[in-house]
């Protein structure tokens, strides 16, 4: 616990040391706009077929809408319009769009496989500046979630050593006709840098601070994630993650970077 309680203060110490050092020594800093991802998601890899996310702006769609201007690619005749109100479609929320830099990037898709499962994948491209992503945590607390545990996973990779990859177990309590009904879910995570990955938030703000001062660069950072449903009790849903990661992977990193 004091372990937990006293990590973001320890990395903000040490970030401060280095902006220190910055400003002493005047570090002049490159903008490097090559991302260590590719920002799109293929529509089928493996035995899972994905369909792309599409979101309208259009007020009169997304708070009326009972999926919020939500719409799926693979079910409209034109991918980029809105079948409702003709305007052009955002690969990002409304909410989204609003709350975040305008040079954000979003890609977003749900993959099914033969044995009915669902995943959702999505890929979060930072702009300049440092807010285009954040700690998860805040994103599911503000959209009714309740987190109930944290802990880390390793994905074996094929000619590298395991990818570390943060898992966050979800519950959420809906009002049905029926009752109050209580969906179990899990949301896993992990950061990629030019030349870097780690599931750690504070990890990805301190090497952001070291490549800015000692290396004279800011590389866009990207986030990961992979979300779906599980089972009240139990961690069979981590064989899930592990096999959508081990397909997806080759197809979303970069082929320019060092990773």
């Amino acid at each position: 616990m004091e372990k937990s309680i006293f990590k973001p203060f320890l990395t903000v110490v040490v970030l401060m040391v280095i902006a220190s050092l910055a400003l002493a020594f005047t570090v002049d800093v490159e903008l490097v706009n090559k991302p260590g991802v590719v920002m799109s998601l293929p529509d089928s890899i493996g035995d899972w077929v994905g369909n792309e996310l599409r979101f309208c702006h259009n007020e009169a769609c997304y708070s009326t809408n009972v999926l919020q201007g939500q719409y799926y690619i693979r079910d409209l005749e034109l991918p980029d319009i809105c079948p409702d109100c003709g305007e052009s479609l955002s690969t990002m929320s409304w909410a989204e769009y609003d709350a975040l830099p305008k040079d954000t990037e979003f890609v977003k898709s749900a993959f099914t496989n033969s044995a009915g499962e669902r995943v959702f994948a999505s890929i979060v491209l930072s702009g300049k500046e440092r807010n285009s992503i954040h700690r998860p945590q805040r994103c599911l607390k503000g959209q009714g979630n309740s987190i109930v545990n944290e802990h880390m996973i390793e994905v074996p990779m094929e000619g590298r050593e395991p990818l570390k990859v943060a898992v966050i177990e979800v519950e959420r309590i809906y009002k049905t006709p029926e009752g109050s009904q209580t969906y179990y879910s899990y949301y896993a995570y992990w950061f990629v840098g030019q030349d870097r990955e780690t599931p750690d938030h504070y990890a990805r703000m301190f090497w952001l601070g070291w490549d800015r001062v000692v290396r004279s660069v800011a590389h866009r950072w990207a986030y990961i994630a992979v979300s779906g449903q599980r089972e009240p009790e139990g961690r069979e849903y981590e064989m899930e993650i592990a096999d959508f990661i081990q397909a997806v992977y080759p197809s979303i990193i970069a082929e320019n970077s060092s990773l």
